[in-house]
């Protein structure tokens, strides 16, 4: 799987210790955090002056207060459950599974979006609109160190977050559509892969 894909979907799917308080932002948080299951679609963007490119991808993410979640992007999927994370690429039909902790970084690493405050101090850029988040906690990994959120114009909603990954690529996450929802459905957090699928167990 690709580590940048990951990564990028890493960045979706936050709540922060706040410097500032910015009302809109602040009710947006508060949303994501009480919320039973959390359901975004997105675009994922990325540009690389090193290869003078711009990829865009369709991604969609389910993320569920307990910490399971059902991220797509493309054609490859992520499904944390209790115990497991499934990694699923459709192009070479290879299935990766692998045991994790409550604590594991696959959590962190995508259900961080719901709980900002978790990872990042926020610093209010423009009132409503531009806000600059740096990351807080340093035991949490693959995160981005910093990242730039921005509200769509006048609606209390995420437009996009925006930051650098290792390989200094910029990325951009636009979210087109952001539910906040009483529950999840089972269906969605539960294992369906093709049976055809090659299967790669990590311990």
């Amino acid at each position: 799987m690709n580590k940048s894909t990951l990564a990028t979907v890493s960045v979706l799917l936050l709540a922060m210790n706040a410097v500032g308080q910015d009302e809109p932002f602040e009710s947006i948080k508060a949303a994501m955090s009480r919320a039973a299951c959390c359901r975004y679609e997105f675009l994922s963007i990325i540009e690389s002056d090193v290869f003078e490119s711009v990829d865009t991808t369709v991604g969609a993410a389910l993320i569920s207060s307990d910490g399971r979640y059902h991220v797509s992007i493309g054609t490859d999927e992520y499904l944390k459950t209790s115990d497991r994370l499934y990694s699923y690429s459709k192009a070479e039909n290879q299935l990766t599974v692998e045991q994790t902790g409550a604590g594991a970084a696959a959590l962190e690493s995508v259900s961080f979006i719901t709980r900002l405050d978790d990872f990042y101090a926020t610093r209010v850029v423009v009132p409503s609109r531009q806000y600059f988040l740096r990351r807080s906690d340093t035991t949490a990994v693959d995160l981005p160190d910093s990242l730039t959120v921005y509200l769509a114009a006048g609606k209390p909603r995420l437009d996009r977050l925006e930051f650098f990954d290792v390989n200094d690529d910029l990325n951009r996450v636009v979210f087109r559509k952001c539910d906040y929802l009483n529950s999840c459905d089972e269906a969605d957090l539960t294992p369906r892969f093709p049976d055809s699928a090659e299967v790669i167990n990590l311990r």
